[in-house]
């Protein structure tokens, strides 16, 4: 069949208008006459055709792991984003138990899988949540919130606030990167089934915007950690003080992150912009202040962790502006018009 072709609308009964379909697609399909197809709108206000049965089957992904000596995480997350409802983890042998391992870590860092069959040699890991059930936004707020109080714990701990705050860095970052997948999981439901598409009340360019929002939190997520894990290890030597740059910078950047958070609801044009531009000028204010870092009498050691930590603020600030591009680029979906 060919990828598009154009139809004629026809009446029948007087008044009922009908199009054919393509014979090639019903001969794929297996289809006969008395056959129901699915149809479903779209939020872009096309159409959706599918055989019935198509749209009830559950999808899965067989991996074999006999002669998998490394990999298995990143074929499982792979079968993960793609959206399928069950993995199936075979081998003609005794399951190895570094493979039980993988699955338990797999199962640690995604949302919504549980393990159905456990097996010699078979595992099956089962979908247990609609991807419908839980909207974008549930998911981005979660990021936003581990990440501000991650950082906010940073400063709090170099303005002499008990190390503890940061007992917890690898738990909080491998929460960000799980609703990151999630986020990732639910795209590839809503380019998949129009009925999930509605049910979340996006249409396809919004979703794939907050996959991209996702990743940009993730990363944001990542420079979190990375500045907790150098305050957390570098306390004592580290001597910036958190009223003057880079630290300064960090509650500016919070309310800013919130205001981009805030207005993925109100989608303000005018405060977006001036979030934007904010996170802009500080990340230059951080970038003039590094040079200044070299210029004073400093221990290598001290020298270089505080110049990583200014990086990791510079960097979140980078993503922030990353935020608020994608924000816009919605808004002006959000606008378009036929003509």
């Amino acid at each position: 069949m060919v990828d598009s072709e154009y139809r004629k609308l026809q009446v029948t009964g007087g008044s009922t208008m009908i199009v054919s379909l393509p014979r090639e697609w019903v001969k794929s399909n297996q289809m006969k006459k008395g056959d129901i197809v699915y149809i479903e709108e779209l939020n872009s206000g096309g159409l959706h055709i599918s055989a019935l049965q198509a749209e009830s089957s559950r999808s899965s992904v067989t991996i074999d792991c006999c002669n998998l000596s490394d990999g298995l995480i990143d074929l499982l997350i792979g079968a993960y984003l793609s959206g399928t409802d069950m993995i199936k983890i075979v081998c003609k042998n005794k399951i190895p138990r570094k493979v039980h391992k993988d699955i338990r870590n797999f199962l640690r860092d995604t949302r919504g899988m549980e393990i159905g069959l456990d097996e010699d040699k078979e595992i099956r890991i089962l979908s247990i949540l609609d991807p419908s059930e839980l909207t974008f936004q549930v998911s981005i707020n979660r990021m936003y919130i581990l990440i501000s109080s991650l950082v906010s714990d940073c400063y709090d701990v170099l303005d002499g606030d008990d190390i503890d705050l940061l007992a917890d860095i690898e738990d909080r970052e491998r929460q960000i990167d799980a609703r990151r997948f999630l986020v990732e999981r639910q795209v590839a439901a809503v380019i998949k089934k129009p009925a999930i598409e509605r049910s979340l009340g996006t249409d396809r360019f919004s979703a794939l915007e907050h996959a991209n929002i996702a990743r940009i939190l993730e990363r944001m997520g990542d420079h979190a950690a990375r500045l907790g894990i150098l305050v957390r290890d570098n306390s004592v030597t580290i001597k910036s003080k958190t009223n003057e740059l880079p630290l300064r910078a960090i509650p500016e950047w919070a309310n800013l992150l919130k205001s981009l958070v805030h207005n993925m609801y109100t989608k303000d044009v005018a405060v977006i912009h001036d979030a934007k531009r904010s996170l802009v000028r500080l990340m230059r204010e951080i970038e003039a202040s590094e040079s200044e870092l070299w210029t004073g009498r400093k221990s290598s050691e001290r020298l270089f962790s505080e110049f990583q930590i200014s990086e990791s603020i510079r960097r979140i600030c980078a993503y922030g502006v990353n935020f608020a591009e994608s924000l816009l680029n919605m808004l002006m979906h959000e606008q378009i018009e036929s003509i």
